[in-house]
């Protein structure tokens, strides 16, 4: 079984007018004017969502979304971002994102334990002779995940090499899972969905001796997207950039590199939104809208995974080709599901149009604000990273942009459309290039809860002869799916009964 993330989402039904207004209920605002939509560059706007300049100057990780209005997400995760790309200490280069512990030292081997929280883990899946002849530090990345959520296809950079993946978590996340043996694959099996018990192996069946399961409150996850740069890329300075090993399917071992940053999610669990608030970041130069693919990029260059010169058969937009390098562009920009590129040449003058994403209402109180806000705060960042003093290291992050950020009114459980707020088409172009409009191109909207929806399988069988159960709020990350099938754990049927699991709703002391 190849150790990948998927993040696999279905087709949801329409939403009920009760529903419509529980969450008009909780965010109104003036629709931004179409014109504004079509910028790759945000237009000003006149709504009000703006950037703190405590952010940089005073930085902290929110505890918790301030209000429940709309901009109120969005400044919180951009708050947690620029708190997580800070140094640990004076004088460090070490950020502190770059502290997550990485989910290759939690899903180890069989016969070890998780790497200790603080110290760096040495990769274990490179089994011919590393080319590696540094000392291993906080901020080196190490992967040799390339395969994409949705549909398990990697994503080809211009010079062809494949971008990675990374996988990592706080140690409140951390904890969790190793306290309560989620690490051992007879312990969480039953939280990966896309995996497949084999056969004849028991695993704990948690969704029905622990329903109530869940990660503490501050957990955190992050994914993220890197490239190798190449010498032009590294000497124009727009990524954020680090040293790397990696390694690719046609590889014995790993290879030293320079690797840029190109995508970021922030999974993070509050006291108010246990579903975790799921937002997503891209350079700003990895690819056009798919409306205006004649668009210069933002930050001058070129674009990092468009090339506006591309002739032949292999120039199809978001399209994966053996050995060829891909053609990216977003279809939906911010996220806006009535923007851009829907399936089946469906927009909302079809008749009949889609049903959800074209009631005035959904569009009013759900979509509008999201992409007003998300615009607005963009140009707020951009406005207030630019002023820092020439230097500030600061000043690099306004190469990024919060193209995307969903929750659910009140913190619902589970997270159907019906309760689902902010953008309802969130894709990051980096990481899921091919499912922007959902699995096959045919769904919209297609967002994190498309898959992170709490639908697990019967154990035993197979995906395909599944029968979906619920699976506890722990079964929203799908972390899982990178567990080591060969570990054991868990004999006695039950998971380890502690402080840390009866406090999250596992085995009672």
């Amino acid at each position: 079984m190849k150790k990948i993330i998927l993040q696999r989402r279905f087709l949801i039904s329409s939403i009920s007018s009760a529903a419509v207004i529980a969450i008009a209920a909780i965010a109104i605002i003036t629709a931004l004017p179409s014109s504004a939509l079509a910028q790759q560059n945000p237009a000003p706007s006149t709504v009000n969502c703006n950037a703190s300049s405590t952010w940089v100057s005073n930085p902290s990780l929110p505890g918790d979304v301030q209000n429940t209005d709309n901009c109120s997400f969005q400044q919180y995760m951009w708050q947690a971002m620029l708190y997580l790309v800070q140094p640990v200490a004076t004088g460090s280069k070490v950020l502190q994102f770059e502290t997550f512990m990485p989910s290759y030292g939690i899903f180890v081997d069989p016969g070890k334990t998780p790497t200790p929280w603080g110290k760096v883990p040495k990769p274990t899946y490179c089994k011919g002779p590393s080319t590696l002849k540094q000392n291993l530090k906080q901020n080196y990345v190490f992967s040799n995940l390339t395969l994409q959520a949705g549909v398990g296809q990697p994503l080809i950079d211009k010079s062809l090499n494949r971008v990675f993946y990374g996988v990592a978590v706080n140690k409140p996340s951390y904890d969790f899972i190793t306290g309560c043996g989620l690490y051992q694959a007879q312990c969480s099996l039953s939280l990966a969905p896309d995996l497949v018990d084999p056969v004849g192996y028991k695993v704990v069946d948690i969704p029905a001796l622990y329903p109530n399961l869940e990660f503490p409150t501050g957990a955190m996850q992050l994914k993220t997207a890197w490239k190798i740069l190449t010498a032009d890329e590294l000497a124009g300075k727009t990524f954020y950039s680090t040293k790397g090993s990696v390694q690719a399917p046609d590889k014995n071992c790993m290879e030293n590199v320079d690797l840029g940053l190109v995508g970021m999610h922030i999974v993070s669990k509050t006291p108010t939104q246990p579903e975790f608030i799921w937002g997503t970041f891209e350079h700003r130069n990895n690819a056009p809208y798919c409306s205006t693919t004649g668009a210069k990029p933002p930050l001058g260059g070129n674009w990092t995974f468009y090339n506006p010169n591309c002739t032949g058969g292999n120039c199809t937009p978001n399209h994966y080709a053996e050995g060829k390098a891909t053609q990216v562009c977003t279809m939906h920009p911010w996220g806006d599901p009535t923007i851009g590129t829907m399936p089946n040449n469906l927009n909302c003058s079809s008749t009949p149009p889609p049903g959800y994403i074209c009631d005035p209402d959904t569009q009013k109180f759900v979509i509008q604000p999201s992409t007003a806000n998300l615009q607005a705060l963009d140009l707020s960042v951009q406005k207030m990273l630019a002023a820092l003093p020439a230097g500030d290291a600061n000043k690099l992050w306004a190469n990024y942009s919060l193209v995307g950020n969903v929750w659910t009114a009140k913190g619902t459980l589970p997270p159907s459309m019906q309760v689902q707020v902010g953008s309802l088409s969130g894709a990051n172009n980096s990481m899921e290039t091919y499912v922007q409009n959902g699995v096959s191109n045919i769904q919209n909207p297609y967002n994190c809860f498309s898959c992170h929806n709490q639908d697990g399988k019967s154990r035993g069988q197979s995906l395909s002869e599944a029968i979906k159960v619920q699976l506890p709020p722990a079964g929203l990350s799908h972390i899982f799916n990178l567990l080591n099938l060969k570990t054991k754990g868990c004999s006695t049927g039950v998971l380890p009964s502690n402080a840390m699991c009866a406090a999250n709703g596992g085995p009672k002391k």
